[in-house]
């Protein structure tokens, strides 16, 4: 029988090296000011001193939670000014952007009041060009918006999702059969983002993005395909807290859609 391929992780792009170069300079600056060491962070962030020095170093490609994490320790205000290319930097400052629309109800007392919700009203989700692979993986930097889909608000409440939470990506491959199928939007809550037995989850791993299934066995969280033989990086399930590999949660998938 033929052993499966082993596992490659993907090389670093010169946006992540030159990410890790600001990082490791701002460290220099800042982390003796503030009484941080490498292993002061990693027990701060719940990883390990070789994690720390890897993303510090260049090793390892520094992704959205890590650069919040060493931003938020080191006193970085603006995360940018380390990583601008990040997606999910995009992502927010496309929510920002977004303003509310203003009410058509009449000022009472010079206050506006909002106008009641209608319950037959749609909610535009953002939808994303961007693939959440099933198989081989997805590199963030496609990111691209593409579209909104419309879901109907009071659907949205009965779930307990705010709009603002919600994205859509497209499913490839065929890891995650019959679940989810190659092409299938996935909507996710970028809320809720704590393990939960059983469910599916957006994940990201080594700057990769997939939709994995979530485990949790004698209170260590794992990640794995529903089709294992659909893809050989996914034929064993995948620890969350890998210190070489780690996998952050993005997102738990809500509502799948597709055509029969």
């Amino acid at each position: 029988m033929a052993m499966p391929k082993p596992t490659k992780k993907a090389p670093l792009t010169p946006a992540d090296l030159a990410a890790a170069k600001r990082l490791k300079a701002a460290w220099e600056a800042r982390a003796r000011d503030r009484g941080l060491t490498q292993q002061i962070m990693a027990t701060r962030i719940g990883r390990t001193q070789g994690l720390v020095s890897n993303y510090l170093n260049g090793v390892i490609a520094l992704n959205y939670k890590a650069l919040m994490q060493f931003c938020a320790a080191l006193g970085i205000d603006d995360p940018t000014t380390i990583r601008s290319d990040l997606p999910e930097l995009k992502l927010a400052k496309r929510v920002a952007s977004l303003k509310p629309a203003p009410s058509e109800s009449a000022p009472i007392g010079g206050v506006r009041e909002p106008t009641p919700p209608r319950y037959d009203d749609w909610r535009d989700v953002l939808a994303y060009a961007q693939s959440a692979s099933l198989g081989d993986g997805a590199l963030p930097e496609e990111y691209a918006e593409s579209h909104r889909l419309k879901f109907r608000a009071a659907s949205l409440r009965r779930q307990g999702l705010r709009v603002d939470d919600l994205r859509v990506f497209y499913g490839r491959g065929d890891s995650m059969l019959p679940r989810v199928r190659d092409g299938d939007a996935v909507l996710f809550n970028t809320a809720q983002t704590t393990p939960e037995d059983g469910a599916l989850f957006v994940i990201e791993r080594d700057g990769e993005l997939y939709v994995k299934r979530c485990d949790i066995i004698d209170r260590i969280v794992y990640f794995r395909s529903d089709n294992p033989d659909g893809d050989h990086q996914w034929k064993k399930p995948r620890r969350m807290e890998d210190p070489a590999h780690p996998i952050d949660i993005l997102g738990r998938v809500r509502w799948i859609g597709s055509w029969e």
